[in-house]
């Protein structure tokens, strides 16, 4: 297998792109059965059997691996303190490392903290992993997944074309390797970190809230966004995940495209008025896509080492004019995104497994290069888990 790295090129370089999912499960199984359980998994889907390499010209492509790094450990230290140590560790995925998993007893049963790397997939390739391993856990088998990544026709209109191309031209085909990547993160999370804040709605109250949305005509989404920038006395942009699975696969591999808005919210307005005006505005860019997805279609069509040096421009180790320029239209230095809301809704897998059960989920999206505050929603038995993810800078810790 040899699949290159295209639409998710930017995620390659990028210095934050851990996806995190913690689980709690009623039961507590032994260590060696949650071992062997997630090895199971890791097998049965093909981009973790695969690692990354870099070629002289730049490209870079997912290729065979048969000896997967992804990991599981029982720990006892609290979860958000791990959370914050390896983020700062770059994930080895020239050896193969996607995800590291680690599995804590609590007094109901066990927790088990999933942290991805994008570049092995989005929230819902993670959720699917924690499906096959749940039903490894509990004895059961899974069939072998294919590696998909993002699909998509080009959707660019002659101004964001003739862009490309003048970045295209101008830029001098440096290429990046691995030690650039390490020298990245190392610098970068010298006196860095993230803070995850959580809410937690009981499903009594999210019904009422889900009603009254339903009244004004507007998805709960919509109504987060106006929740979020009611006291912000500006234009606010914000940016929005959305699965792009055209085929509802469950395979891994990055398959989210994304687009933004932007809107001032009105305080003469009632929060679900002015969720209604952010609805119209969801509702077009959602079908923009039905002719293409604009945001992919401008990241490939992009040399792909400019994207590796847009995020190196980001942490400070690698300045041209040029990507620089880029970086900063693309929000990757000075103005960033003020929110980016990712909602995986109810969650897309079963609860329960044999003499297991999924009794809750909270999700956190990375603070991508381009975002300053990453809002990340889903809802698992009837709780609603809201967290709020942001970067901490100029702070010396753990």
């Amino acid at each position: 297998m040899k699949h290159e790295i295209i639409y998710e090129r930017s995620d390659l370089f990028d210095v934050n792109m851990v996806i995190t999912i913690i689980i709690d499960i009623a039961g507590k199984p032994v260590e060696t059965d949650l071992k062997e359980a997630f090895q199971k998994a890791v097998r049965v889907n093909e981009i973790l059997l695969s690692k990354i390499v870099i070629e002289s010209d730049g490209r870079a492509f997912y290729v065979d691996n048969d000896l997967p790094e992804s990991s599981i450990r029982v720990v006892e230290e609290e979860f958000d303190l791990i959370r914050q140590q390896e983020q700062k560790v770059r994930f080895r995925t020239e050896d193969g490392e996607f995800i590291r998993a680690f599995a804590k007893e609590n007094d109901n049963g066990m927790s088990v903290m999933f942290l991805m790397n994008h570049i092995a997939g989005d929230g819902k390739s993670l959720e699917y992993f924690i499906e096959d391993f749940m039903t490894f856990l509990s004895g059961g088998s899974k069939d072998y997944k294919k590696i998909r990544t993002a699909e998509t026709k080009e959707n660019l209109d002659s101004v964001s074309r003739g862009i490309i191309r003048y970045y295209n031209r101008r830029w001098k085909d440096k290429v990046f390797t691995f030690e650039d990547m390490q020298n990245a993160y190392e610098d970068y999370w010298n006196n860095r970190t993230t803070v995850i804040e959580v809410e937690t709605t009981e499903k009594s109250e999210m019904d009422k809230i889900l009603e009254e949305c339903r009244k004004s005509g507007v998805k709960f989404t919509s109504y987060l966004t106006a929740k979020l920038i009611k006291d912000e006395n500006k234009m606010m942009a914000v940016g929005y995940a959305m699965d792009y699975r055209h085929d509802s696969n469950r395979s891994m591999g990055n398959q989210a495209s994304g687009f933004s808005i932007k809107y001032k919210y009105n305080p003469s307005k009632s929060i679900f008025e002015n969720a209604r005006k952010i609805q119209k505005k969801i509702d077009k860019k959602i079908k923009a896509h039905e002719n293409g997805s604009y945001i992919l279609s401008f990241v490939s069509g992009l040399k792909r080492t400019l994207n590796d040096a847009v995020n190196l421009e980001h942490t400070g180790n690698y300045h041209d004019k040029i990507s620089y320029s880029l970086a900063k239209l693309m929000g990757y230095v000075g103005k960033t995104k003020d929110y980016s809301i990712t909602n995986l809704t109810v969650i897309d897998i079963p609860t329960k497994y044999g003499e297991y059960e999924i009794t809750g989920m909270l999700f956190a999206g990375p603070v991508v290069s381009y975002g300053k505050y990453i809002v990340s929603v889903v809802t698992c038995n009837g709780k609603t888990v809201i967290t709020r993810h942001k970067r901490v800078e100029n702070k010396s810790v753990i």
